[in-house]
């Protein structure tokens, strides 16, 4: 690979040599000149071209827009006096035309403003009543499907909360017979307990005052007890 390299530079060198030897240094230089000259007119004359055809384009004029659209005779007078060429054809319904108005221009095959040669065709889509009508079923249709859509969201929200609260009031239910359960057991023994509690004998008297066992007069009037 070297050798073929260091070969190669050989005879680049030769051929400066060679070059020199025919023509000298300065015939040389001249010829480099010249040719360096003859590049950058080249370059010269292609931008001016470039530059030329660039002038020569026309803008597609903005014959529509959010806020606006032109009739189809006006947008077609516009492009024809720019030098282009106009087809207009009929737009397929679109809920985007449903508050357009009769021969109203929608769209078009090139975007506004846009540069074009001289002599385009310019394809333009308007509306007529028919369209405008259909866009406008297509609205209702999309507004419809969208109602029912949010229907059956608010059925399904409905259906899981009342699943939930069935859930919740089954939870709530046993929880209560649980509770009734353990308080019935409690009763029972809380009353089996107190069964078994000695009852504390009293004494009592006409007048209603109870004494301990044993006394022999009683300490609310003072009669004597057990007579």
């Amino acid at each position: 690979m070297a050798s073929e390299i260091a070969k190669s530079a050989v005879e680049l060198v030769g051929g400066v040599v060679d070059l020199v030897d025919a023509f000298g240094v300065k015939d040389l230089v001249q010829l480099g000149v010249s040719l360096t000259q003859q590049g950058v007119d080249a370059g010269s004359k292609a931008y001016a071209k470039k530059a030329e055809e660039k002038s020569a384009l026309v803008e597609v004029a903005e014959i529509y827009s959010s806020d606006y659209r032109l009739k189809l005779e006006d947008a077609k007078r516009w492009l024809e006096e720019d030098g282009l060429k106009v087809e207009a054809v009929v737009a397929q319904p679109a809920i985007a035309y449903k508050d357009c108005s009769n021969l109203e221009v929608v769209a078009s095959n090139f975007k506004l403003k846009q540069k074009v040669k001289p002599g385009t065709r310019i394809i333009l889509k308007y509306v007529t009543t028919e369209v405008i009508k259909a866009s406008r079923k297509l609205f209702a249709e999309s507004e419809r499907q969208k109602a029912e859509a949010e229907q059956k969201k608010a059925d399904r929200q409905a259906e899981r909360a009342e699943k939930t609260k069935q859930t919740l009031d089954k939870t709530a239910a046993t929880v209560q017979r649980g509770f009734s359960g353990a308080t019935a057991a409690a009763k029972k023994s809380i009353g089996g307990i107190l069964s078994k509690i000695p009852k504390k004998e009293v004494s009592g008297c006409g007048c209603g005052f109870e004494n301990a066992p044993g006394t022999r007069f009683c300490g609310g009037c003072g009669s004597r007890l057990g007579d």
